[in-house]
């Protein structure tokens, strides 16, 4: 019994951490992003959204950022990177397998750094 509460607790940590690994992961990677966005577009970006797609073997992140140029018109840009599916949470990699589609986790970020 205390062998079997040491394991669990123990698993706990480790997805924890692993899910702590993740996060902070997408966060680098969205700071870097947002950084050369804002130098290419040398402009405010207004909203940046982040999605998860199932890509064969791998997982592509990808965000994409908003902003407006000096005559009002809005642009959208989008930046990627491969993944592979064992450095993804298993609740994010299941919503991500039930489609072809783009998985928005943007709220799931936003939980992460609240």
């Amino acid at each position: 019994m205390i062998l079997t509460s040491l394991i669990v607790g123990a698993g706990i940590l480790i997805g924890g951490s692993l899910l702590a690994r993740y996060w902070n992961s997408v966060v680098d990677w969205l700071k870097r992003a947002i950084s050369k966005v804002q130098e290419m577009m040398q402009t405010i970006i207004y909203g940046t959204k982040v999605f998860i797609k199932k890509m064969y073997e791998a997982m592509q992140e990808i965000s994409k950022h908003y902003t407006r140029d000096q005559q009002g018109q809005w642009h959208e840009t989008v930046v990627t990177r491969e993944v592979s599916e064992y450095d993804v949470p298993p609740e994010i990699l299941a919503k991500a397998n039930k489609t072809s589609q783009e998985t928005d986790i943007t709220h799931e970020l936003e939980l992460q750094l609240n």
